[in-house]
């Protein structure tokens, strides 16, 4: 029973959940068009294969030494910095969405979180902060194309 099997089966129990409300809602075409629990409907679905495959790929797996701690060379003590800067991160998004505005957070948002990443990967600061604003730049131009444009939904804006 390794860390990935049971956060797999954590985040199963989750979704489950999540998907027991979402079954409360209007079917997604109820109308015709996609409704407010179609893309709730996507993510439990992509959840659920999600979970397989990592069901699948723990069981095929072979036996792997164990190490105890998740190590980088340029992050000390990835294991407990890592889960804390992405759950701090996520909090300050979310509160950063209600007072800026979807543009402003999601991108610092992504900005920030793509930094740890590449930093913790490369351990060079420009060139990690350069790809890191590439990426911000292009999910955040993608989740507004996504969400306003395709589905027309509101998402707040940042009036200075």
């Amino acid at each position: 029973m390794s860390g990935q099997v049971l956060f797999a089966l954590a985040l199963a129990a989750l979704n489950t959940v999540y998907a027991s409300q979402v079954l409360q809602m209007d079917p997604p075409f109820a109308t015709g068009e996609p409704g407010p629990a179609f893309l709730p409907s996507i993510l439990c679905a992509f959840l659920y294969l999600a979970v397989a495959r990592i069901l699948y790929t723990e069981i095929r797996a072979e036996a792997a030494p164990q190490t105890d701690t998740a190590a980088s060379e340029h992050v000390p003590n990835l294991r407990l910095i890592g889960p804390a800067i992405a759950i701090g991160l996520t909090i300050l998004f979310i509160i950063g969405f209600f007072y800026l505005g979807y543009l402003v957070a999601a991108f610092l948002y992504t900005f920030l979180i793509a930094l740890f990443f590449n930093f913790e990967r490369s351990g060079a600061w420009l060139s990690s902060a350069l790809t890191s604003a590439v990426v911000a730049g292009c999910v955040t131009l993608f989740g507004w194309l996504f969400f306003v444009q395709v589905f027309g939904l509101y998402l707040p804006v940042w009036e200075f």
